[in-house]
């Protein structure tokens, strides 16, 4: 049976370059950054390799697609109750671990070891030596022990921290100290030097860090958001900020992106911003889960990575 492939991505004709040759010959292959520029095609098409973002709008006008492959982590943007949900969605795991614990303990680091006041003396010629604390026997609490969440605790741990994981159901995983269950996620705030938010977009996890739960923090402690903008609610971060309630803060995902030039967050003094780019997705490494996806979606294999879009992982 042929198949039509819809590549949809701003990086789609690289796509295009590292799938050449290696597809099989029946299936036919599209590859545009702009959706509109293949509708009149929309009725072939049957597989996708795209960005949920740019795909979702078009998902009502390809009746005929039987699975896609997001090259993001994230899938909330396929996760609307207006949008079809009869097809299979696979996602992309095990490549940001890496990359974000990179992001968190570099940040991490470089609050506890003062870096940025030492370049500050740096320009000024001052030669003065501050106080500093070490990882070692702190507790990292993640939220989130998916892919990402362990290898972070797994790299913390090498580093001699104590790592405490949330999720749905406690369910143990070797690379944490204790799992606890989103219930008690008050009680285990308590006990972090550094929070790190690792949860996916779903119900649950809506506006979950609020004032409340950064009052349960300990006020040294440092917040880290690399999972998804929603889970916070960024005017009660702004004011733990304000407030002391927490020492710092780094983000890398927001409820509106770009953050809005007005959001008082640009302007704390303890906050520190990036523009989603913790991890990227390096179309290397999608195009080769998709591929091994491919070969056993041929094969009426189950596929790697499968998302549920109910739970939104």
């Amino acid at each position: 049976m042929t198949n039509t492939l819809l590549i949809l991505s701003k990086d789609a004709k690289v796509y295009q370059q590292l799938l050449s040759g290696r597809l099989p010959p029946d299936i036919h292959v599209l590859a545009t950054d702009n959706i509109e520029s293949v509708m009149e095609m929309q009725q072939q098409i049957t597989l996708a390799l795209a960005e949920p973002a740019l795909i979702a709008p078009a998902l009502t006008k390809l009746p005929h697609l039987k699975w896609l492959q997001s090259t993001f982590a994230g899938v909330d943007a396929l996760q609307d109750d207006s949008l079809p949900r009869d097809y299979l969605l696979t996602g992309v795991k095990d490549i940001f671990g890496p990359l974000i614990s990179e992001y968190v303990m570099g940040h991490w680091i470089a609050l506890l070891r003062q870096f940025n006041l030492y370049h500050t003396q740096q320009r000024q010629q001052i030669w003065q030596a501050h106080p500093y604390t070490s990882l070692q026997n702190k507790t990292m609490v993640i939220t989130g022990t998916g892919s990402i969440g362990r290898h972070l605790a797994k790299t913390a741990s090498c580093f001699g921290v104590k790592v405490l994981g949330v999720n749905t159901l406690a369910k143990q995983w070797s690379e944490f100290d204790q799992c606890y269950t989103l219930e008690q996620l008050d009680t285990v705030l308590a006990q972090g030097d550094i929070v790190v938010n690792a949860l996916p977009a779903t119900t649950k996890t809506q506006q979950l860090f609020n004032l409340d739960r950064f009052k349960q923090m300990p006020s040294h402690a440092i917040f880290i958001n690399i999972g998804r903008g929603s889970a916070v609610n960024e005017v009660d971060l702004n004011q733990a900020l304000e407030q002391n309630l927490i020492a710092h803060a780094a983000c890398d995902v927001f409820t509106i992106e770009p953050l809005p030039v007005e959001s008082p967050l640009w302007q704390n003094p303890h906050m520190t911003i990036t523009p989603h780019h913790a991890a990227v997705s390096f179309p290397n490494q999608i195009a080769e889960i998709f591929l091994g996806n491919l070969s056993l979606f041929l094969s009426s294999k189950p596929l790697k990575y499968s998302v549920d879009l109910v739970k939104g992982y």
